[in-house]
């Protein structure tokens, strides 16, 4: 994976129910490759998404770097991981999709970030999830994803 040269996976996309992942996984495999750029591969979002999986940030690049699929990824955080129900997943889901700055300071760097690659005049976009996918080029319906 080059993300020098490209961009990871939307983070709303998701694998057996759980968002982040596959983007999580896109970013560990650039890093492994040392094509991460300008990319953060285990904090916040991954970082959120490796204490709901009760993963280890570390014990997940290795299983990344052993394994070759998306597939053999997934059996690997599934055997590992921390028991969720359904409803446990789905709740993860909602915060992750919704997330929005929750400080003046997050605000205004949200913003700025928004003013720096060219989209400030996208005022009806709050999400973070949208923001990204507005930055690596991805179409973002007005009023952001619902």
């Amino acid at each position: 994976m080059d993300l020098v040269n490209g961009v990871p996976r939307s983070p709303y996309e998701s694998m057996q129910g759980i968002v982040f992942l596959p983007r999580a996984i896109d970013k560990v495999r650039a890093e492994i490759a040392g094509a991460l750029g300008d990319y953060i591969s285990r904090t916040f979002f991954s970082g959120m998404l490796l204490e709901f999986l009760g993963i280890e940030p570390q014990d997940f690049v290795d299983a990344v770097a052993a394994r070759e699929s998306d597939e053999e990824v997934w059996a690997w955080v599934k055997a590992r991981m921390r028991p969720r129900s359904a409803t446990e997943i789905m709740a993860f889901n909602h915060e992750m999709m919704t997330r929005t700055p929750d400080d003046d300071a997050a605000r205004e760097r949200f913003w700025q970030f928004m003013a720096d690659i060219g989209q400030s005049h996208r005022t009806d976009v709050s999400r973070q999830f949208d923001r990204l996918d507005l930055d690596e080029g991805r179409d973002v319906p007005l009023g952001g994803r619902q």
